[in-house]
């Protein structure tokens, strides 16, 4: 049985069509160079996706289970304290896993969030998964290509919603 080649930093210099030497002292984060930040944003991004392992990518950003690419639309409401509803809108569901979700498209009325911590309850609209209801909180924020995103884990998903995902993930 023939294994799989085990990805290099010379693939990722001929991806990101920079000297290995580079793709180097990037993923050390080594500060004797400096690098444009879009140059940077590439070698990490195709060392993930070529499946690179190094402790800066192994470490960083990691998550519980895979995304899976999702595109429905739902309903968002920012709670702050037990049950106060601070804003509520819509949202679009980009990507969802066993764990949470990555969320586009955030429009509320208000449009700002509240500087104490909150939480998020999505009820999906959508019809692979319409009816599917969670209580998230906020993992990190992504400003990608002057789009604005949520990364949100899971907090509470009640067990009809669950063997709802588990369909949708099949």
């Amino acid at each position: 049985m023939e294994g799989k080649r085990k990805v290099t930093q010379e693939d990722i210099a001929r991806v990101c069509k920079i000297d290995q030497g580079s793709v180097s002292r990037i993923l050390n984060k080594d500060t004797r160079d400096s690098f444009a930040e879009e140059t940077v944003r590439k070698v990490f991004k195709v060392s993930r996706e070529l499946g690179y392992l190094h402790p800066a990518l192994v470490t960083t950003n990691r998550r519980e289970s895979v995304r899976k690419k999702a595109g429905l639309d739902g309903r968002v409401r920012v709670v702050i304290g037990t049950n106060t509803v601070y804003d509520e809108g819509t949202v679009e569901v980009d990507e969802i896993s066993m764990s949470g979700m990555l969320l586009r498209s955030f429009e509320t009325k208000k449009h700002t969030l509240p500087m104490d911590r909150f939480k998020l309850d999505v009820e999906i609209g959508g019809p692979k998964l319409k009816g599917f209801r969670c209580r998230c909180k906020l993992v990190r924020f992504s400003d990608n290509e002057d789009e604005f995103a949520l990364a949100v884990k899971f907090d509470s998903v009640d067990e009809e919603s669950r063997d709802k995902l588990l369909q949708f993930l099949k």
